[in-house]
Parts: structure tokens; sequence; C-alpha cells
């Protein structure tokens, strides 16, 4: 099978694709959409992006039906080359998107390439129509000019191309494999400098799983100019979009840049390779439910940010510093009491990626991480590490493509721990469980001789009566243990803000507020506790374990 890519009208984002298909005699076809992509666990049904669709044999339009909203079906009568057209909508920009304007062409195959089922493990040949000055980022082997060919459907559509005619490319070698780096956009960092940063934290990864299975691998960055920042995996490949560009060449911002660009290849092997059962192979007609997120994402976004401090890009402070944030993200919400990073793992079909209701669910990246952060620490304790269990489900179940469980990811850990009943105790009370993690976060970092300390800013509001609002007033969150959570609703908007801050804390609170239209005036009684505390990191002194972490 072939599919043809062009583009009449640029402006439009829209692309012409014709699929030629050679059938036999009364064969029956199914073209499935994905309704999905790997690396986002949430429905995004790519159908809504399509029009135009027909199918044409020998210059006659061919009929065709649709048996649901992503599948479409018709029988060839006759042997012969059917072409299936149709036009495709490129106006999302981001990491698992496609985007198409006057100067590029992005695509990501999973948001319109059918899955045939009758043709399994049949090749697929790419041909697009770009200008002849465009250079093409991708890591599907080239045919020809502007020809591609992918094993199957599985490969193509974990294969993203962008082609541009402002594209750069850089690379490095780390032992026999080529690392490219494709940029779309203004760069505002010194690109030699990035290289070699670049160059040992894939050197820290690769030392950590034994090898790089791989002679080529590429990442391709679309630098914004407006503010963004998403990254997704792929076999062979990363697509990272961030921006804005020119804040690239503050500290800050280019740490992001280094922290998705270490998580994204540490997908390489967990997750691309290393894979719960359930994504072998990727099914994207549908939902699949996985309880993994712990591994596929809470593991890769402790290790992505670990390999930066591990290969000296991060100083201790500035890992600390980014452990902070995920603390107080973590602490600042309660949605560890209601669910399980299990069940928020199951729910990624619903609401995984939204803000959801207040205090409902937590994060696979942000709580996975922390849990990662606790087991990596414990298993210091049995003279070993993360790092090694993640070597050993690479060997047991990424080379081999059996697949895992979040089971035999738990036995693992087990047989690393010296006590191995702690494994069962820390999955029951932390992973399928609802238990508070920040004193075993506590203890442990302080283990290694990292002190934990609990601080509170002069807001008074936020501090002694649990409300937090926006910088006009507005209420965006309420402590679910304070008083002022019975009395007040999100969104009220303050109106005496300015007055609020000066007031003493010893005092009763007198609100004047905006509810939906209403003004009300509200008192709230003086608390006996304060809120939503501020986390600070610190090294007490040097620590031979803190030093056995960090190498």
């Amino acid at each position: 099978m072939h599919y043809h890519i062009s583009r009449k009208s640029i402006c439009s984002q829209f692309i012409e694709i014709t699929l030629s298909l050679d059938c036999k005699a009364n064969e029956k076809i199914q073209l499935q959409l994905a309704a999905w992509r790997p690396g986002r666990y949430e429905l995004a049904n790519y159908a809504q992006k399509i029009k135009g669709f027909h199918i044409i044999k020998d210059d006659k339009s061919i009929s065709w039906e649709k048996l649901n909203k992503d599948l479409w079906s018709f029988t060839a009568f006759q042997s012969g080359i059917y072409l299936i057209q149709y036009e495709f909508h490129c106006n999302q920009m981001d990491a698992g998107a496609c985007w198409s304007d006057d100067t590029q062409l992005y695509l990501n195959f999973s948001n319109f390439i059918f899955d045939i089922k009758e043709r399994p493990g049949q090749s697929i040949g790419i041909e697009i129509q770009v200008p002849e000055d465009y250079k093409i980022a991708t890591a599907l082997p080239l045919t020809g000019i502007n020809r591609w060919k992918a094993e199957d459907y599985q490969h193509l559509m974990d294969s993203p191309l962008l082609a541009s005619n402002e594209l750069k490319h850089f690379s490095y070698q780390v032992n026999n494999s080529n690392f490219h780096l494709w940029f779309k956009g203004s760069i505002h960092f010194d690109i030699e400098k990035l290289l070699r940063e670049f160059k040992k934290f894939t050197f820290k990864q690769i030392e950590a799983f034994g090898e790089f299975p791989a002679k080529d691998y590429h990442f391709i960055y679309q630098l914004l100019p407006y503010k963004h920042y998403h990254g997704v995996e792929h076999a062979f490949s990363t697509v990272i979009t961030i921006g804005p560009a020119e804040k690239l060449r503050e500290k800050e911002a280019l740490d992001e840049l280094f922290g998705v660009s270490s998580h994204e290849l540490y997908h390489f092997w967990n997750v691309c390779r290393i894979r719960p059962k359930e994504l072998k192979p990727y099914d994207l007609s549908k939902e699949i439910y996985l309880d993994s997120g712990l591994v596929l994402e809470g593991v890769t976004t402790y290790m992505g940010d670990l390999f930066l401090l591990k290969s000296g890009y991060f100083s201790l402070k500035e890992y600390l510093a980014i452990l902070e944030k995920q603390m107080q993200r973590e602490f600042d919400n309660f949605g560890w009491k209601n669910q399980s990073i299990m069940e928020s793992s199951l729910d990624l079909w619903l609401d995984g990626y939204k803000p959801g209701i207040p205090d409902k669910k937590v994060s696979i990246y942000n709580r996975g991480a922390l849990l990662a952060l606790c087991l990596d620490l414990m298993l210091l304790d049995s003279e070993s590490s993360l790092s090694s269990v993640m070597k050993y489900m690479w060997e047991k179940f990424g080379k081999t493509g059996s697949g895992y469980s979040l089971v035999d990811f738990k036995n693992t850990i087990s047989d690393y721990l010296e006590k191995k009943e702690k494994a069962d105790d820390f999955f029951n009370r932390y992973v399928s469980g609802h238990e508070d993690i920040s004193p075993l976060i506590f203890q442990l970092l302080g283990s290694i001789g990292v002190l934990v300390e609990e601080t509170y800013s002069s807001n008074t509001l936020l501090h002694n009566w649990g409300i937090r609002t926006d910088e006009k007033g507005k209420i965006t969150q309420i402590h679910p243990e304070s008083l002022s959570y019975n009395l007040l609703m999100l969104e009220d908007q303050i109106i005496n803000l300015e007055e609020i801050k000066k007031k003493d804390f010893s005092q009763q609170l007198e609100i004047e507020a905006y509810r939906w239209g209403r003004k009300l005036s509200i008192t709230v009684p003086v608390e006996k506790r304060k809120f939503f505390p501020l986390f600070r990191l610190s090294p007490l002194q040097e620590n031979p374990k803190l030093k056995r972490w960090m190498e």
C-alpha cells in the first residue's frame, strides 16, 4: 500500500491524502482510523478532522459505508488498484498532532493513516510533495526523493515527520549511535554547549541500561514564539514543542528543554520498549485501560530529572529546587485522599489530562515521580537502585517484547529490597492505597542528609484561612479542612482583597465578595492551624548515601 500526501491550499491547513490499495476480487476492506495515539491515553477522535472521503477505481466512484465514528468499509468487487482519497486538517501545534503553514509541514501519521486489519504486517510506502528546498526530519527509512517506507502500520504511526526550509540539524555520537537534533524556529542558546550536555546525559542513560539498540535517534524540536511545553516519545525519535524560543536564552527556560529531552530519551526504553502487556501491540481503535501510570510516567519523570543530576547538568541545589516544586504540587492538592495512582491511571481516559473536579485525582507524572523517588531511596538502603530495577525490566520485558504487569514491577522491586515485605507494604499504602506519602518522603530524604522544612509566607489569606486566590481576588482553591470550605465557593470574587491583606490573622475574617452576580458579606472565624505550607529542601552535610545516589 502507498500513501501520497500533498497540499493545494497551504493556508487552508488541509493536506490531501491518497491511499493506493491493491485489492483482490470480492475482498472486504476495513479502514480503521486511530481514536487515540501512543503517549496520550485519552480519546482524540481524529476522524473529526477528515473531510471529503471517497473511493475511486478506474475513475469511477466506489460505494462505501461507515461502520462507526472512525471505521470505514468497502468491498472490492473487482481486483485492481483502489484509491482512497480524503483531506485532513493539520491545525494543531503540539508534539502529537499535525500542523501545516507556509513555513512547514509537520505530520504525526498516527492522526490520519489507516490501520487495515486485513493487511497485518504489510509495508507502507509514503510520498510527500514539499518544496525542493525543504529539509526533512524523520526516523523513517528514505527510499527516494521525498519517499519513505515503513515496515507496517505500527512503524508508520510511531514515526513523525517535520519538513521545512528552516530546519537546522546538529548531531553527536555516543558509542556507536548517532543522535540527531532538528530545530524549527529561532535558536537563542549556545548549541555547542547544549550538545556537550546532551551527550553527557545520553551516556549516563545508556550506561544505566547497558545498551542503546538503535543506530540513529532523532530529537525533533519546534521552537515556538509563544508559551508552550510538550513532548511525545516514539520508537526512534521524539517531538518536543517548546516556547517562547527567546526565553531559552535564560537558564530556567533552558532547564525545561533539558528536562523534557531527558524525559523523552528515557522513554526510548521505558514505554517504547518496556511496555505494559495491554499495549503489546498498540490498539488505537479504543480505550486500553492501564493501572501502570506509576511506571509509564512516574518513573520516567523521576529518572529524566535524576539523570540530569547524575550527568552534572543540574547541581544538587538545582535538582532539589525541582523536587521542591514537585512536592509543592503534590501537597497543595488532596486528590490522593480520594484516588490512588492506580485509580488515576485507569481514569486517564476519563479526565487524566484536564484539571478535573477539586481533589479528585493525582497526577501519574508528579505523584508518580515522588513515589519513584521513594522507591529509589528505599532501594539505596539495600545497596541497589531504581536504575537497577529498570535495567532488569528492560532485559526481562523490554528486549523480549513480552510486556509487563504492575505486579511484575512490584515483584522486581521486592527482589531488589533486603526486606521483601517492604514492597508489598509500599504498594498497598501508596500505590493502590490512599495514604499520605509526605512523612515517608521526609524520612527518606533525611536518610541521605536532605532536610525538608515547612515554611509560610506573608499570605495570611492562604496560610491562616486556607483560601487561594488569583491576582484579582477570584478564589481558585479552598483547603478542604478549613472553616472557609463551608462558607466560600470557588470563583467567588473577593472585593476587599487589599484591605484583607492588611488584617491581623488573629482577627476573624470579614469578606465582601461577588458570587455569580450576588454581593455577599461573609465572616470566617479565626483558625487554630495553618494551611498550605511551603517546602524547602537543603542538604545538611556531606553524606555517603547522598553521594552514592548522585553517582
